[in-house]
């Protein structure tokens, strides 16, 4: 039997090892492709939810001195809280907008945060842009996000120095450059992939590969994948060591309130015990004005003329009453001044008087002898404390936080030449309680933030900077004035702050004085030293009398005319203080060696010219009037008066308080000897209430920090 045939498989050929590769690679290739296309399709998904913006600035390179940089030619942007999308570009210079125009002459450099940056809002309604059109002039916007006090500085000198502007406006933020003037930026922040991130979050180290750039600071997918991996994080509202909170705004402002307090007690008290002493020595005083005339007798009569010049009488029109009254001096009340001549032969004759007293209470051991010692006792500790307190410097003002920083920026800008303005941004909540409620948070009270903003605008106002608190212009375009969810200002807030920038540059700045003075000495204090040798004083009807740095020029009415006004025709330090009453005037002036001070003082029948000099060299300083010059005087007599109810105010309150006591009514003399003092309306508006407020109405025309205008 035939066997069948066993067939034999035919051998399937195998494919060649290329075509192996290339399927291997096409599947590659597709899944690749798939992925590429998934990517790109969740990069489109994330990139429109995004409206193709980020909620963080992604342009920074880094800095080892100033922690970060802004990227020349970066672009960006940027959305946040909800707020509409604004573009972000970065010029050749390193600042936000269009490249910068060669240096000009007139130019306004604005130094800040992300407030000036314009962060929310586009290039051209950031204030910096606004204050440009405003102003007509170039101006420089050089705000960087992140940055602080130290970092301000350090643009301010760097463009001092390239682009010469003739202005900086120096913008602090109380957000955070309160934290940040002790935390430079270099400690707080770093770069990592373009971001600027907090120092403790940033990682020691990152690989490079091609392409990262774009991967990190391009792609919308890649950043919400970040944002989903790092969501469960915990944060501390209170901040981390990196950046500030309203917290420490509060906590600081608390501090500066309370060492306000402190301070306008210290002044108060110090202004009551003034008070007091004077008030202890009037008493005195007047109780040994009566013991001399009831104890010495009939040598009174003629003892002050033996004393003053050996003479049988003072002068012809010198009354005895005039130099043992119970007011004595120029203080004294009598209807007719006598002329300084007399009034220094008083002076000398009732200081030999009251030493023939003691010499009586000396030997004698009777109860009056004893009320004389009493008193010549109880008026010598007064006028100890009274000189005492009268030297007595009393902080003029705090030294805020940031006071000494604001000093040194200004110095800085000085010695370049330029004017510097200061912005006080304040935090939205400060400006208004509505604002907390976007962040869902409970009304916190704000006020201490407003005292640590009065103390700053305060301190440049006395380094004669001009200053503006924002706070009131955003107040007034509210609500709408800033972000929301958010912190930085919208363009109506941004359009505010440019208003009201304009109208500070266009004032000029205030006035500060050349150096620190001392207080104005006290009538009792001014009463016992001794005159200043003047040529033509004595003949004008006038006295001098410097105590420190202080030059007092009194000049009262004499039989014959009565001064009527002074006019400061030169005033190098510009702290002379005049003022005009109806039968006096006085005249203060702070001597100092280089300045020169030229006064016209005009009487009923003559003008003479004051000038008061220190010549750089001089051992001590000048004093002397020229001759005098005849005026005609008007055909009908001129009624003396007040020139305005500042003066009537002041007159007043100077008799119940230095004066002689009244034997008219209050507003029914014009009569108010040896008064001196800064006419200011500011404060007889605050201070002019009552006798009982007197002193301190005084106080301010002395320009006491115990009772400011």
């Amino acid at each position: 039997m035939r066997q069948p045939a066993i067939a034999t498989p035919t051998a399937t050929p195998r494919p060649a090892r290329g075509r192996r590769w290339t399927r291997w690679l096409a599947r590659g290739a597709g899944v690749l492709g798939g992925l590429a296309l998934g990517l790109a399709l969740a990069e489109g998904t994330f990139y429109c939810r995004d409206g193709g913006a980020f909620p963080h600035l992604n342009v920074y390179l880094a800095d080892p001195e100033l922690g970060v940089r802004l990227s020349p030619g970066a672009t960006e942007r940027i959305a946040f809280g909800g707020n509409p999308v604004s573009h972000v570009r970065i010029n050749a210079d390193g600042l936000r907008g269009a490249d910068l125009p060669p240096p000009g002459k007139d130019e306004v450099l604005v130094v800040g945060d992300s407030q000036v940056f314009g962060l929310g809002v586009e290039e051209d309604e950031a204030f910096a842009a606004r204050l440009a059109g405003l102003i007509g002039r170039p101006v420089v916007n050089a705000g960087v996000p992140t940055y602080g006090p130290a970092e301000y500085r350090a643009v301010i000198a760097d463009q001092l120095a390239r682009r010469h502007p003739r202005t900086v406006v120096l913008t602090i933020n109380l957000v955070n450059d309160l934290f940040e003037a002790e935390h430079p930026n270099n400690q707080r922040h770093a770069v990592w992939d373009g971001w600027a991130v907090r120092k403790e979050t940033a990682p020691a180290a990152t690989t490079s590969f091609p392409g990262r750039d774009l991967v990190f600071r391009r792609s919308h997918l890649v950043f919400a994948l970040r944002r989903w991996l790092h969501a469960g994080d915990p944060i501390d509202e209170r901040g981390v060591a990196s950046e500030g909170t309203w917290r420490d705004l509060v906590a600081t402002g608390e501090h500066v309130r309370d060492d306000r307090r402190a301070l306008d007690r210290a002044r108060q008290q110090r202004l009551d015990a003034m008070t007091e002493a004077h008030r202890q020595i009037e008493g005195a005083e007047r109780r040994i004005d009566e013991q001399i005339q009831r104890l010495l007798g009939e040598s009174i009569a003629d003892g002050p003329a033996r004393v003053a010049d050996g003479s049988a009488r003072v002068a012809d029109d010198a009354d005895p009453d005039d130099i043992v009254g119970p007011r004595l001096l120029v203080e004294s009340s009598r209807a007719t001044i006598a002329t300084a001549r007399h009034i220094a032969r008083a002076a000398v004759a009732r200081a030999t008087l009251r030493a023939q007293l003691a010499r009586w209470a000396e030997v004698h051991r009777s109860a009056d002898a004893s009320a004389a010692r009493a008193n010549l006792t109880a008026s010598d500790r007064a006028l100890a404390v009274l000189t005492e307190l009268d030297a007595q410097r009393i902080q003029a003002m705090l030294e805020p936080p940031l006071g000494g920083y604001l000093a040194d920026v200004q110095q800085l800008v000085e010695r370049a030449g330029a004017r510097l303005v200061v912005v006080v941004l304040p935090i939205d909540v400060q400006v208004s309680p509505a604002e907390w409620a976007k962040y869902g948070a409970t009304p916190i009270d704000m006020a201490p933030a407003a005292a640590l903003t009065g103390e700053l605008i305060e301190r440049c106002h006395a380094l004669g900077v001009s200053a503006l608190d924002a706070t009131a212009v955003l107040a007034a375009a509210e609500p709408g004035a800033f972000l929301d969810h958010d912190i930085h200002m919208t363009p109506n807030g941004h359009a505010a702050v440019a208003a009201a920038l304009a109208r500070t540059l266009a004032e000029p700045p205030p006035a500060r004085p050349a150096t620190a003075r001392s207080p104005i000495p006290l009538p009792e204090v001014w009463r016992q030293a001794p005159e200043v040798a003047a040529r033509g004083m004595r003949e004008a009807g006038c006295e001098a009398k410097q105590i420190r740095e202080w030059l007092r020029v009194q000049c009262a009415r004499t039989r014959r005319a009565r001064p009527i006004d002074v006019e400061l025709t030169r005033d190098d330090g510009h702290e002379a203080i005049a003022l005009v009453l109806p039968v006096e005037l006085s005249l203060l002036v702070p001597v100092a060696a280089g300045h020169e001070l030229a006064a016209t003082l005009t009487w009923s029948d003559q003008t003479r010219v004051l000038h008061v000099g220190w010549p750089v060299g001089a051992s001590q300083p000048t004093v002397a009037f020229d001759p005098p010059i005849a005026r005609v005087a008007p055909g009908n007599p001129v009624v003396p008066t007040f020139r305005s109810a500042t003066e009537r105010a002041l007159c007043n309150c100077w008799r119940v308080v230095f004066g002689a006591e009244r034997t008219v009514e209050r507003d029914q003399t014009l009569a108010c000897p040896g008064a001196y003092g800064a006419p200011d309306p500011a404060c007889v508006q605050r201070y002019d209430q009552s006798d009982a407020t007197c002193p301190a109405l005084l106080a301010c025309t002395r320009r006491d920090p115990a009772s400011p205008p």
